[in-house]
């Protein structure tokens, strides 16, 4: 793994087993849960059953002179365990002098030491970040962008739990949840306590279980917007309002919705044929939902497509800021997209 490059969280997971250890892992990103699961991965890789409690420590950033505190404990030799492992969360919140100590560390770290950076984001405008980046070990933990992310982590679950599902289990747990993988964490745990610890998960289970999730609602939302079919896109919305669904919630998912809408109309103006779209240019949207998106596309012009951009930016400025019932709001919303 080339050190000054931020390999995606799958990516470094897929290939951390078989790589030789760093000195310096820096896990960054917008996603707290993705960043705990790499630590916990990395964490149990190197830590032996016999010293938890003195061969691992874990800081946070805002503690008093956690720097010092860090490097400290990097230099203690391990007790039991071939390496000593020093978690430093938050480094994003250190103060400067703090920060410029781990730099310092980092430059010529202990090699029976591992030292594992939690942060947000990395600003590589600064000094510290620049000089800690080129000898870490770097992996982002985006939040989902699309249902495809959510599949994938899925993936990824069941092998290690020795789960099996279908593609079409798999394909309505991921239509059936929010973009969040906590949230999918929960909904797949709560589906393995419900199957009573069965190996083989069926769309039944799933159906049961997950399968009416308020996701799925946005989703039948987004179909009738699709076919501009006022009436029943009302009916759904109303629907979800009664349920206390979030305004904010809805322009996301329907945000995401034309974004893909945008994307196909613009492979048509490239002349990219409709069977090549679907086949190759929409990972995101489940095979078997493509040719529906492109029918979705071609009932909207480029020019209704961005008025429903100004649409929705407007409707997340509401929402967000003034004193309005989100069933205005979103009605509002929902009659002048199928107007566009």
């Amino acid at each position: 793994m080339k050190k000054n490059i931020a390999l995606p969280h799958y990516e470094f997971l897929k290939k951390f087993s078989e790589q030789k250890p760093q000195p310096i892992y820096y896990v960054f990103g917008t996603d707290n849960y993705l960043k705990d699961q790499v630590v916990k991965v990395i964490i149990s890789r190197f830590k032996s059953s016999d010293s938890d409690d003195f061969d691992s420590v874990i800081l946070h950033g805002n503690d008093a002179n956690c720097g010092f505190s860090a490097v400290e404990q990097l230099e203690m030799m391990p007790f039991i365990a071939k390496y000593r492992i020093v978690i430093l969360k938050n480094f994003d919140t250190m103060n400067i002098s703090d920060k410029n100590l781990i730099a310092q560390y980092t430059q010529n770290p202990v090699n029976t030491s591992i030292l594992v950076l939690t942060a947000d984001k990395i600003d590589e405008r600064t000094k510290v970040n620049k000089l800690i980046s080129e000898n870490a070990q770097k992996i982002i933990c985006r939040s989902p962008y699309s249902s495809a992310d959510i599949l994938r982590w899925l993936n990824i679950e069941i092998k290690e739990k020795n789960i099996t599902m279908d593609n079409k289990s798999k394909e309505l747990f991921t239509r059936s949840i929010e973009l969040d993988y906590q949230y999918a964490a929960s909904e797949l745990e709560k589906l393995i306590i419900f199957t009573k610890g069965k190996k083989n998960i069926t769309i039944e289970d799933v159906k049961e279980t997950v399968g009416k999730s308020r996701t799925n609602k946005v989703y039948d939302l987004q179909n009738e917007i699709g076919n501009k079919n006022l009436k029943k896109a009302l009916i759904i919305l109303e629907n979800m309002i009664v349920n206390n669904e979030s305004a904010v919630f809805i322009i996301i998912m329907l945000s995401n919705f034309f974004r893909v809408l945008w994307k196909i109309k613009a492979l048509q103006k490239n002349n990219i044929s409709n069977p090549e779209i679907e086949n190759r240019y929409l990972p995101e949207i489940f095979f078997s939902f493509r040719k529906n998106h492109i029918s979705y596309a071609n009932k909207y012009t480029d020019s209704s497509i961005k008025e429903v951009f100004s649409l929705l930016l407007q409707a997340d400025i509401d929402a967000k800021s003034l004193n309005l019932k989100d069933e205005i709001i979103l009605e509002t919303l929902v009659y002048k997209i199928c107007k566009c």
